[in-house]
């Protein structure tokens, strides 16, 4: 095996104690393989590998969450940069970091939940994903940190002045009764939380960032093969667990990214009347095919009040799936 990248990591336990290990990329007959091995004056033990084949892109992202998961467990690497990131001590002084990390180690469940059923109800309220009325993260940091005035809320990661505004005033009220303990402006938490602390939250943050990558890498290669081999979206629906509408966005952003997916949507189309298609076909030579919202209003406004959320989401999974086709052929008939 030829190694084309090779770093070496340490990690130290007290002045003297340090334990070494390499992370390596090779290349053999065009097999990459990446993966962990100690020094040799430690031996073979824990030597890992953590890809074999010939993917690149999956490549890349099992090394990234192999050294991200190194890296939380306290090595830090000879040569730096190995997760595109700036240096540890530049990241120190970013307030965010701080606040997200000690947000994270001082959660309270039975704080957030009330957020948590608030944004359900404003989700539903105004037809939005629930993370675009807040996330995950920006609930623990009104949870743990207790504003109480707007101006206090903005200084948190993730509220600028329209959230605010639009959502402030429900959100202090929620957590106006809890009793707070510290203070604003939120400086302290730099005093609170060590380097030690927030260099394993940071790596924390990384390996399951990677450990994501890797398993959208490895379900994208079991996507195509299954359109290779012909299968339905049926098929895929049970071989993937994924829902219908989610294959049906990846498969419009395999299409995007150039893949040949043209097998699954002829499949699909097969099914629904030439003329449909024809339509369909027609309004996205009118009004572009960009957005699929015109489209939708244009060829199904009619059917649209009589059915429900089920039947629109059928008809957006056509306009899809001809979309693809559409495309490709203006390709075609281009080249």
């Amino acid at each position: 095996m030829e190694i084309v990248f090779l770093n070496r990591f340490e990690r130290s336990f007290g002045k003297a104690d340090v334990e070494r290990g390499q992370v390596f990329i090779g290349e053999h007959q065009g097999i990459w393989s990446s993966g962990w091995h100690s020094v040799p004056e430690q031996g073979a033990d824990g030597q890992e590998t953590w890809y074999e084949g010939t993917s690149w892109e999956e490549l890349l992202a099992s090394f990234r969450h192999g050294v991200a998961r190194r890296m939380k467990e306290g090595y830090r690497p000879l040569l730096d940069g190995m997760l595109e990131d700036s240096p540890f001590w530049e990241r120190r002084q970013q307030l965010a970091s701080l606040l997200h990390c000690y947000a994270d180690r001082h959660a309270n469940e039975d704080t957030v939940a009330p957020l948590r059923h608030w944004r359900r109800a404003k989700a539903t309220e105004e037809k939005r994903s629930a993370y675009l009325i807040a996330t995950n993260r920006e609930l623990h940091l009104v949870a743990v940190f207790l504003p109480r005035t707007p101006e206090e809320l903005g200084q948190l990661p993730g509220f600028g002045k329209t959230k605010v505004e639009k959502y402030g005033a429900e959100l202090l009220e929620l957590v106006s009764a809890l009793p707070r303990e510290h203070d604003f402006p939120l400086q302290w938490v730099e005093n609170a939380i060590s380097e030690e602390q927030l260099s394993e939250w940071i790596f924390l943050q990384k390996e399951e960032k990677y450990g994501k990558s890797v398993s959208l890498v490895q379900e994208k290669k079991r996507l195509l093969t299954g359109i290779r081999q012909g299968s339905s979206l049926a098929d895929l629906e049970k071989e993937l667990g994924l829902t219908r509408r989610m294959l049906v966005e990846r498969i419009d952003r395999l299409d995007e990214e150039g893949y040949d997916v043209l097998p699954l949507v002829d499949q699909e189309l097969s099914a629904v009347d030439e003329g449909e298609i024809r339509q369909a076909e027609s309004a996205m030579q009118e009004l572009g095919d960009r957005y699929l919202k015109p489209l939708y209003q244009r060829l199904y406004a009619s059917e649209a009040a009589g059915g429900g959320a089920g039947q629109a989401e059928q008809q957006y999974e056509k306009l899809r799936m001809i979309r693809i086709r559409y495309r490709r052929q203006r390709q075609s008939s281009a080249v």
